[in-house]
């Protein structure tokens, strides 16, 4: 994701999980295991349940297109024959919640439009000859206007009632962009452009939606009808038409040279040259332009920002595509080049799809390498085979279009997945042997306690052996992800040294696993950036694309020098300016800076200047050197508190329209920028929690989505029966302490208010879920085990929600949200009082008197709902749904463009907020329950030989240094003296009602 999300006060004792992971995943609790004992036909003995769960195991999923396709090669399947094409209106059947009718869009009369984002349309398609088919569609994309967005249209598409491979539940038909007129700020930095689609109707033969093959997507018709089911994920679409044709055969080189008869090399004077960042078209926003200061990169920018690359990062995800348009002047053999860095990933080759006016004109192009180089470097297409590639273009206007593909690390991430799951499955089966328990005095006979065990482990130590040559073989050289291969084969080598000690490696298996999961990652980023174009007659030489040593040290003296002018020194700032820090990410730095030069200055006759800043602790500094600034934005939320007890933070109470400021955030998200009767901060971010579940697991389980913790607990012996888990962050205690009643501090804020009867309960509660109700104690990725639907249901955040949304539509339609599970109280009522953490701004003492109050209006102005909407609607069409903007501001949130039932959702666990007071010393209170926790969960084997501490022990151990603590900071800053007599006190503010700002309709 891009963008940091912080963890606040809790996150902040992350560290102290240290030991916990030591621990290893949970196994069996007791509660799971006296359900187990009421379903003796079903978990009769520990050889049943690992027989029943080996058989199950793979079974959950179609296969990979690729063994799908291996498959059809085997069985002899033949391309299909005529080509068939229907009319969208001609549909067989659709679902009462389509919502698809004829009509008019775009020019064209008589089409299917699809407004409604569910729902399903069938089609009959009658061939007469049974094989392989592509399938493409005609459709136009809705605009904005007419209920779109920017993100592509995403289906499942089955066939004959099926899925015939995985890949098919999510196919993507993306949108095409072109960035609008180059723009600049007063400075002469190039601004980001606005985006403009280029909509219209399009065609587009069916491929997934991650990018991962180069190729369309073959289908299986038989002979007579075949029924093709298209359900709407994702995005309004008009379509046009659905056609059915056998699949085009692509020549060789070889072939396609052969064909040229007596066509000579172009006579031409110059070669056509274009600029990579002066592309005609993307099919993605997040693909962007670039700077870079390179002296052979052109525009230069060096005094100045002037985009000149286009790519990098943000052009690394399968399917992301980008077309240039040129002129040909005279018709003749070419070569094409480019001036390209392929930098980021140590010897990973990225790959590209190359196609010339829409078609990839022989097979060496559908999977072309850029191999990994260290600096830029000139790249003409051609093989060890051939050399240079010559293309036969005529005279006028051509496209070249280059996307990018992992095709060939397919096979490697098929066998991730496979073998992924089979040290899941290792791991599991000694857990069930050993009762998740180290037991250093039992002896144990590997063969004859777990047959098959060590052959199984051998087996891996082979594959990943075998990994790690075949990365070898792709890129040519030792990279990373072979290495990592290598390291995991030494691991199981080490243990099977030592074979009767495998029941104690279940750390071992687990980090193995999750350096397994890790590659997934960079097998499927295939970085590429372009600085230039070149369209060179055959025979030619390419310009020179690398920079002599004397350039590149002139180039580096120049930056130096740059470095050193004010604009890029902080101590250098102006009086007759705002000076705004911000930490966030450059994107977000230019995008306010671009808003407030069009809409602030304009009205309140200052200009603002925003800062990028890389930490919170030059804030620190910058009080000690007397150069902060007026606004500091996106700042960790325990420095707003941190620095008022310093007398450096500025109180927004005391100004003008402050509480109508105040009352557009809930109560509880204030508390941690309370302090002496003031509130020195506000929230910018909100990272909100809520309870993720897989529909379908959940369905095939007959279990309902819990709705108090009493439904998860009696849900926990169906999860551990058939080997899943409910996912909790072991470090977040929030929701059992303030839905039980339990507030860290007492009222006035000097001492814990831990030492009483519900705090204890809350805490037992706490660690119950984990010693009683098996919860896991270590996870390696909540997202990674819910994608691929091993733990299907957890209680987790913003990240967690952008993640599936991005980065995993293949299981779009198979997750939902619902609100944390909540505690019934006394009276009936049902609460779901949960923490969350945000990013803050605040404003500054040191800020000049007569500056002060532009300072604020430039707050409030952020932080109204106008500018807050347009900040976030901006990123998120200008750089991807990723950028998606998670204000504090209610209604700015529910401005962005979720999900419907979503937003509802979230807007539902809004009005439960509350975030955890600061007090002076507070970090104190986390980090030691956290020590409490430890002690208390995890197994004698890692804690002395003790054993597990009592709940109440524990806490009590706890409570003593909070307290010793806290005693000891507020001593310092004036609220007792030495004696402990009180000299003043914080007075909390305390919350107990849901927040009604956030009853907001959603239709």
């Amino acid at each position: 994701m891009t963008g940091r999300r912080r963890r606040g006060l809790v996150g902040a004792i992350a560290v102290a999980m240290f030991a916990a992971v030591l621990v290893g995943a949970s196994g069996s609790s007791q509660l799971a295991a006296s359900g187990e004992a009421t379903n003796a036909d079903a978990t009769s003995s520990t050889d049943d349940r690992i027989s029943q769960r080996q058989q199950s195991a793979g079974s959950r999923q179609e296969p990979y297109y690729l063994e799908r396709v291996a498959q059809w090669q085997e069985a002899g399947v033949a391309p299909g024959g005529k080509e068939l094409r229907l009319d969208a209106i001609s549909f067989a059947r659709q679902s009462a919640d389509a919502e698809a009718t004829p009509g008019d869009y775009e020019g064209e009369s008589d089409v299917l439009l699809w407004p409604a984002e569910r729902g399903w349309v069938e089609y009959d398609l009658h061939v007469e000859e049974a094989g392989l088919y592509e399938i493409s569609v005609e459709y136009a994309p809705f605009r904005q206007q007419d209920g779109g967005s920017h993100q592509p249209v995403i289906w499942g598409v089955s066939l004959n009632g099926e899925y015939p491979y995985r890949e098919a539940a999510s196919i993507a038909l993306e949108r095409a962009f072109r960035d609008g007129p180059v723009r600049f700020d007063e400075n002469g930095n190039q601004i980001r452009s606005l985006i403009e689609e280029a909509a219209g109707w399009r065609s587009k033969t069916l491929t997934d939606s991650r990018g991962a093959y180069a190729r369309p997507l073959l289908w299986h018709l038989t002979k007579g009808d075949n029924t093709v089911r298209i359900e709407a994920l994702q995005q309004p679409v008009a379509i046009r038409a659905i056609v059915a044709a056998p699949p085009a055969m692509l020549p060789s080189y070889s072939e396609v040279r052969a064909g040229y008869g007596g066509a000579v090399p172009a006579r031409v004077d110059e070669s056509v040259v274009m600029e990579a960042e002066a592309f005609s078209v993307k099919n993605t926003t997040s693909i962007q332009t670039g700077y870079n200061r390179d002296p052979l990169t052109t525009p230069r920018s060096l005094t100045s920002r002037v985009f000149n690359t286009v790519g990098g990062v943000t052009w690394a995800k399968g399917g992301q595509a980008v077309t240039w348009e040129f002129d040909i002047p005279e018709e003749g053999l070419y070569q094409i080049g480019f001036r390209a860095y392929q930098g980021l990933r140590k010897n990973l080759t990225s790959f590209r799809t190359i196609s010339i006016d829409g078609q990839i004109p022989f097979k060496e192009l559908s999977v072309y390498p850029f191999a990994y180089s260290s600096g830029w470097k000139g790249e003409i297409l051609s093989d060890s085979e051939h050399g240079s590639y010559q293309f036969l273009l005529g005279k006028g206007k051509h496209s070249i279009t280059l996307e990018t593909t992992y095709e060939p690390y397919m096979p490697i991430l098929i066998d991730i997945d496979r073998m992924s799951e089979e040290l899941r499955q290792i791991a599991w089966e000694i857990r069930v042997a050993t009762g998740n328990r180290e037991d250093k005095l039992r002896v144990w006979n590997i063969e004859q306690d777990m047959p098959g065990m060590t052959e199984r482990l051998a087996r891996l130590q082979v594959e990943f052996e075998g990994l790690s040559e075949r990365m070898v073989s792709i890129n040519n050289a030792t990279d990373n992800v072979s290495q990592s291969f290598k390291s995991s084969a030494k691991d199981l080598e080490e243990l099977l040294r030592h074979p009767n000690e495998i029941p104690y490696g279940q750390l071992m298996i687990g980090m193995i696993q999750e350096k397994l999961e890790a590659q997934r990652v960079e097998l499927m980023t295939s970085p590429l950036e372009l600085d230039k174009l070149f369209i060179v007659p055959a025979g030619t030489h390419l310009p020179r694309t690398k920079a002599t040593f004397f350039q590149k040290l002139k180039g580096s003296l120049q930056s130096l020098m740059y470095s050193f002018s004010d604009q890029n020194q902080y101590s250098k700032q102006r009086e007759d300016q705002l000076n705004v820090w911000m930490l966030w990410g450059r994107d977000y730095v230019d995008e306010l800076q671009q808003l407030a030069d069009e809409k602030f200055t304009p009205q309140y006759g200052i200009k603002v200047h925003v800062n990028l800043i890389q930490s919170s602790d030059l804030l620190v500094l910058g009080k000690s050197a007397g150069i902060l600034p007026d606004i500091a934005l996106g700042i960790p939320e325990s420095m707003p508190f941190d620095m008022a007890l310093r007398n450096a933070a500025f109180d927004l109470s005391t100004m003008p329209g402050a509480q109508e400021l105040l009352n557009r955030y809930h109560p509880g998200a204030l508390r941690p920028y309370y302090y002496a009767g003031g509130y020195y901060g506000l929230p910018e971010t909100t990272n909100f929690k809520v309870l993720f579940y897989r529909k379908d697991i959940l369905d095939d389980l007959g279990l309902n989505v819990p709705d108090t913790w009493d439904d998860v607990y009696a849900m926990m012996p169906v999860l551990h029966q058939n080997e899943y888990n409910f996912y909790v962050d072991p470090v977040d205690f929030t929701y059992m302490f303030f839905q039980n009643g339990v507030e860290l501090y007492t009222p006035d804020g000097l001492s814990t208010d831990l030492n009483k009867p519900e705090a204890f309960d809350a805490f037992k509660k706490w660690t119950d879920l984990f010693n009683v109700y098996g919860m896991e104690r270590q996870v390696q990725s909540f997202y990674n085990q819910f994608r691929r639907g091993m733990m299907p249901v957890g209680i987790a955040d913003f990240n967690m929600y952008m993640q599936l949304l991005v980065a995993a539509p293949e299981i779009l339609n198979a997750w939902g949200i619902a609100p944390v599970p909540g505690t019934v109280q006394q009276d009936g009522a049902l609460e779901r009082w949960t923490g969350t953490t945000s990013n803050s701004m605040m404003l500054f003492n040191d800020t000049p008197e007569e500056k002060r109050m532009l300072a604020w209006q430039f707050l409030q102005w952020y932080a109204s709902e106008e500018i807050q909407t347009e900040y976030g609607m901006n990123m998120e069409q200008y750089r991807g749904e990723a950028f998606r903007w998670n204000s504090a501001n209610v209604r700015a949130f529910a401005s962005m463009p979720w999900k419907k039932e979503d937003l509802q959702v979230i807007l539902d666990q809004w009005r439960w907020i509350k975030e955890i007071p600061s007090v002076p010393g507070g970090y104190m209170s986390a980090r030691e329950l956290v020590f409490a926790w430890n002690r208390s969960t995890i197994t004698d084997e890692l804690s002395g030989g003790a054993g597990l501490e009592s709940p109440r022990i524990s806490l009590e151990k706890g409570i003593r240094e909070i307290d010793r603590e806290l005693a000891r900071k507020l001593r310092e800053f004036g609220f007792i003296d030495e004696h402990g007599n009180t000299l003043k006190t914080l007075d909390l503010p305390q919350i107990t009602e849901p927040w009604k700002g956030a009853d907001i309709d959603v239709e």
